[in-house]
């Protein structure tokens, strides 16, 4: 039994620490150093140091940029690098040699990635931004009961639309207390009255391309939150329906980072009553839905980065195809996320967000190594690599 244990800790050891470590992303980093220490204990033990500094050091400015590294170093040090025993859990030095007054060394590092981040994220170093993200709601309202419609941004008969201004306050208020808990300021153009600021040539029903662009700068917003409520008669025939679409958009590549889709019925009553009452009960949970989903995009770090297609030629068996993903997830830093989105008999596609250009990406992944196979380009374009294994 005692014999047991020692074996099982020796190898819970020799693997890299415990099984929370295995688990984790682990990134493979090798460091050569040198150290003029007088004895070979506290040469190793420089040059151990001298490795996890470096390579931490590393792996941030390619989490996070050179920048903003260089603009929070300190806090980094202090709170991260120091700490580093837990995002590090697996360091093998290589036999020491001394060349006159100096010893000379390696250290292999496995460096969990997922740890790091976390680490990262927990001091409000991971994302791209220090500022607190802005959010602009253009929600449209549709009324088919009574012919009616609303959008703020849009000039209009107040004493007509005022249900729908009333209705689109409330919805409006949900969202800013929603993500306001995620640390997300989203801006209230009904309450603020901000349609009279926006000029004729954006009085359009649906703001999107140039005129989200436009929309974004002008309210200093990068997300938008692009919806709309439609009103319509129940199935009943006395009460009513209210159909909340909501997309949060980024408007800097008009990629949707979250969308929610909801359908309410109200009781029966008169429309204004009836509405007004179900979209008090259902506005906040709809809101924390879509703030939630935000807020997981901003900490992968898919904020501020683009999508590349990657499509892999040829027969890939399931294994082959799952080591590819956690290569890529685990070894290139730059990449914030990675879906599966097409698998035939002749290739397999994936959507990667990455902070990278695709020529830059191509590079790295041409020098991944997936139980000893290797990718090499058959083509690139801004956003799609295909590749192939290299036979």
């Amino acid at each position: 039994m005692r014999l047991s244990l020692i074996l099982t800790t020796a190898l819970i050891f020799l693997l890299g620490g415990p099984v929370k470590a295995q688990q984790t992303e682990l990134i493979d980093r090798t460091f050569s150093g040198v150290s003029k220490e007088k004895t070979p204990q506290g040469a190793k033990k420089e040059i151990q140091d001298q490795a996890a500094q470096k390579i931490s050091e590393e792996i941030i400015k390619e989490l996070i940029g050179e920048e903003r590294f260089l603009k929070n170093k300190s806090l980094i040090q202090t709170k991260i690098i120091k700490n580093s025993a837990q995002y590090i859990p697996f360091a093998k030095p290589s036999p020491m040699t001394q060349e006159g007054e100096e010893f000379k060394m390696s250290v292999a590092l496995k460096v969990s990635l997922r740890d790091l981040k976390q680490m990262l994220q927990n001091n409000t170093l991971l994302n791209e931004n220090d500022a607190i993200p802005v959010v602009l709601p253009v929600i449209s309202w549709s009324d088919r009961v009574q012919g009616r419609s609303y959008r703020w941004w849009i000039p209009g008969e107040k004493n007509q639309q005022a249900f729908l201004l009333n209705e689109g306050r409330l919805l409006e208020n949900a969202l800013r207390t929603s993500f306001q808990k995620n640390n997300f300021y989203v801006i209230k153009p009904i309450e603020s009255g901000l349609g009279t600021n926006v000029p004729a040539d954006f009085h359009n029903e649906k703001i999107a391309g140039e005129d989200a662009q436009f929309f974004a700068q002008y309210f200093n917003a990068p997300l938008l939150i692009d919806g709309q409520v439609l009103l319509t008669k129940g199935e009943r025939g006395n009460n009513y329906r209210i159909e909340i679409r909501m997309t949060a958009v980024q408007v800097s590549n008009g990629r949707a980072i979250a969308d929610v889709s909801r359908r309410f019925d109200t009781e029966s009553g008169s429309l204004e009553n009836a509405v007004d009452k179900k979209l008090r009960e259902v506005a906040d949970t709809t809101a924390n839905d879509l703030s939630s989903q935000v807020l997981e995009a901003w900490q992968r770090g898919s904020l501020g980065t683009s999508t590349i297609r990657v499509t892999i030629q040829g027969r890939n068996a399931l294994p082959l195809m799952e080591g590819v993903k956690e290569k890529i997830r685990s070894q290139i830093t730059q990449v914030k996320n990675i879906r599966e989105r097409l698998v035939s008999s002749e290739s397999v596609s994936f959507e990667v967000d990455t902070s990278v250009s695709a020529a830059e990406l191509l590079g790295k992944l041409e020098a991944l190594d997936v139980n000893g196979k290797k990718l090499s380009k058959v083509s690139e374009e801004r956003d799609e690599i295909v590749l192939k294994w290299v036979q």
